[in-house]
């Protein structure tokens, strides 16, 4: 008995030493409590994809993040993707639709927070480079309408948004009107200033179009500018480089219809969009220009001199 005694005071110590050792161990393993919810979360808007970030979660057993997404602010938000940064990039999305995403944080025991509590969401629309537009009429054109394609037309197309003229030294592009059912419907533009990436425009302004009459902006290199179709989608450009005749630009189209978060190919001049914007205030007199002012070519001659 008393042998017993002094080996369970012998081995007493060991055991709750070794049970102490393996405590965390254990006390790890039976974490139940959930990460905190990650904050912070936005979007940027793409062609074909949706970059999402959000703020990073600072603890130190963070495993990773879930990303979510729903076609409404009120759905079902399923889970599309996991990341072990604050970054994640949605590419199974189509031009034009709108998405809702959430965000959650999980830990190496599998606890996983509430989704992020911002309402986020966004459209991916096209967007292309280097664009040229030409100083003749036959290439003057801009239709956002047809973009990657068939973007540059005839400055005098009905279909077109915008075109290329010379006027007072400087080349401008001028916004376009189109007659329809007896109505004149208008394409405007406003300037929005330097910018070093078209990227830091991502919505077009409630405010600040002349909406009545058509309007003409000066061209700078660097300077973006902002577009209101005539069939009520929404652009956006930067004016990349200003030649002797031409200009090339950087752009992005919002597919969706009235979505100013920055359609079909026209197949036949009967085209009826289905959701015209409100036909401009001019008086029965108006006519649409069909002349397009233009820089003359630099022509040497010849016979200067004899």
């Amino acid at each position: 008995m008393k042998k017993r005694l002094l080996l369970l005071r012998f081995l007493l110590p060991m055991w709750v030493g070794l049970t102490m050792i393996g405590c965390s161990d254990v006390n790890r393993c039976s974490d139940y409590t959930p990460p905190p919810i990650p904050s912070g979360v936005y979007t940027i808007t793409g062609d074909g994809l949706v970059e999402v970030l959000w703020s990073e979660v600072r603890i130190e057993d963070l495993d990773g993040y879930k990303i979510y997404r729903s076609p409404r602010e009120d759905g079902i938000y399923r889970r599309i993707g996991r990341s072990e940064d604050n970054y994640f990039v949605d590419q199974d999305v189509q031009n034009g639709v709108v998405y809702y995403y959430a965000v959650s944080s999980y830990d190496w025991d599998g606890n996983e927070s509430d989704l992020s509590y911002e309402t986020v969401h966004d459209t991916p629309r096209p967007e292309g480079f280097d664009l040229i537009i030409y100083d003749e009429d036959a290439r003057a054109g801009v239709d956002f309408s047809g973009y990657y394609h068939h973007m540059i037309q005839s400055w005098d197309d009905p279909f077109v948004d915008l075109y290329l003229l010379w006027l007072n030294g400087r080349y401008c592009l001028a916004s376009t009107d189109v007659e329809y059912q007896g109505a004149i419907y208008g394409t405007d533009v406003q300037y929005a200033g330097y910018v070093n990436s078209l990227d830091e425009i991502d919505w077009a302004p409630d405010g600040g179009w002349s909406v009545d009459i058509a309007d003409t902006v000066r061209l700078y290199e660097d300077h973006a500018y902002l577009v209101w179709t005539w069939e009520n989608n929404f652009a956006k450009f930067q004016v990349v480089h200003i030649g002797y005749d031409y200009v090339v630009i950087d752009w992005a189209f919002q597919v969706d219809e009235g979505n100013p978060e920055l359609k079909t190919l026209p197949t036949s001049g009967n085209q009826q969009p289905p959701d015209l914007r409100a036909p401009r205030n001019v008086g029965s007199n108006y006519e649409i220009p069909i002349t397009r002012p233009s820089r003359e070519p630099k022509i040497e001659n010849k016979e200067q001199g004899k």
